[in-house]
């Protein structure tokens, strides 16, 4: 193909935004707050949201909030339909960061029923539930 110095930035769009690096885009999400939740309260009222996991299923596998489903916020866009308005969603990721993104991008498309979980799942882990309902001791 005639390339010579081609190298591979291997932690993905992801990684790039996250380290702050800018990005070209087309897609505006709409610029809405999108309430957070406490571990406690989730915990309270588990049963009451659909709880969306966005980190990767590879740390998904490791550890998540009982009846959690994983869609990686990469395969969002194509999954998101797997969703409807009527669900109360929980979002979590890793500390909390990227859920925003990820609700706006949900509530983009008719999804308003959404909160995210105030810290992510480290915030879960260090309330000291971990896989169950029951704190640590």
């Amino acid at each position: 193909m005639g390339y010579k110095d081609v190298r591979i930035y291997r932690h993905g769009i992801i990684g790039w935004a996250k380290s702050g690096l800018k990005l070209e885009h087309e897609a505006e999400y709409p610029q809405v707050d999108i309430p957070l939740v406490s571990s406690q309260a989730l915990a309270a009222a588990l049963t009451q949201f659909r709880i969306i996991d966005v980190r990767p299923e590879t740390h998904f596998s490791k550890g998540h909030i009982p009846g959690a489903d994983n869609i990686d916020l990469e395969d969002l866009y194509e999954r998101y339909k797997e969703l409807t308005d009527g669900d109360r969603i929980i979002l979590v990721d890793h500390k909390g960061k990227l859920t925003l993104t990820a609700g706006r991008f949900l509530f983009s498309k008719g999804i308003t029923t959404i909160s995210r979980l105030d810290g992510g799942f480290n915030a879960w882990v260090k309330e000291g539930y971990r896989g169950t309902m029951t704190k640590s001791q």
